[in-house]
């Protein structure tokens, strides 16, 4: 069986209007690559059920920058939140850019999240749990997590029941 690693490097904590201040280097039209400010992050906060520094939700930002995905976001509920801390991660591998392979990492990307929903169950994803991700049949996928993970372990393998549609 095929292994494909997806190496994410995180960083944080960051505040939310940090994010959105500073958040939205992107759109490099002449080489498609999206720029630096594209990828997977984490919400941390406070939660009735676990208290502090729970994991809230998971998502991406692959259209828009994290600048603005959370704008989105603090207007739809993050105002009402406490002690929000936010970790961004961005995949790496030059791959993409030397091969302009933007398709491989949108998927890449999709399958990240859905790994992270799926295996954490953050208390404000709801839609992202019953959607698997579209894998190749043999192949096993590894997330590897570096940097500032926050409460992630270092490694997340889609489970098995994942199946290629």
């Amino acid at each position: 069986m095929d292994k494909h690693i997806i190496l994410i490097k995180w960083s944080g904590p960051e505040m939310v209007n940090k994010v959105i201040k500073k958040m939205n280097k992107g759109g490099y039209p002449l080489n498609k690559w999206a720029g630096p400010d594209y990828g997977v992050y984490q919400i941390y906060g406070n939660h009735i059920l676990c208290k502090e520094n729970t994991l809230l939700y998971v998502g991406k930002a692959i259209d828009q920058t994290f600048s603005a995905r959370f704008k989105q976001h603090r207007k739809e509920w993050l105002e009402k939140e406490k002690n929000i801390r936010i970790y961004l991660g961005r995949i790496e591998d030059p791959c993409y850019k030397e091969k302009d392979d933007w398709c491989t990492w949108r998927r890449d990307l999709d399958i990240a999240e859905s790994i992270l929903i799926y295996k954490y169950t953050p208390h404000y994803n709801s839609a992202g749990l019953w959607d698997y991700p579209q894998l190749k049949p043999h192949v096993k996928v590894q997330l590897v997590h570096i940097g500032k993970r926050n409460r992630l372990k270092a490694k997340d393998n889609a489970p098995e029941d994942y199946q290629y549609e």
